[in-house]
């Protein structure tokens, strides 16, 4: 990934973790790397863990950003969220995957975050 696209990246997880505190979540880790990779933010929500994909853009030109999340993606998603969970003794924790769209302006100001609850279904792949 190069430096712009790290610093859009960076900029959009902040704006994520902020939307997400003010709708009640409790963060409890972010870029929580596993032995497949990373999981962007693990957070509460009530009761239920949440495994937040955060995609952000700053171009319209390829759709939304949520829609970067694509059937593999979410499979290395629900094997991150898996891991996290065993090594934790949480498997049998109420859990689900979000996502969060977010849509920057070329000067990296937040134009629209969306949030998208339940939006990966758990397949045990």
């Amino acid at each position: 990934m190069g430096s712009g696209n790290r610093i859009v990246g960076e900029t959009g997880e902040k704006a994520a973790v902020k939307f997400l505190k003010a709708k009640g979540y409790r963060i409890i880790a972010t870029n929580f790397r596993t032995i497949f990779g990373e999981l962007d933010v693990v957070a509460r929500c009530g009761k239920t863990l949440v495994f937040a994909e955060v995609k952000t853009r700053t171009t319209d030109s390829l759709g939304p950003p949520y829609l970067a999340v694509t059937w593999l993606k979410q499979r290395h998603i629900i094997k991150n969220a898996l891991f996290y969970m065993k090594t934790r003794g949480m498997l049998d924790s109420n859990w689900r995957i979000d996502v969060v769209s977010v849509k920057l302006g070329l000067d990296l100001a937040v134009e629209n975050i969306e949030l998208i609850e339940n939006a990966v279904e758990d397949r045990r792949y």
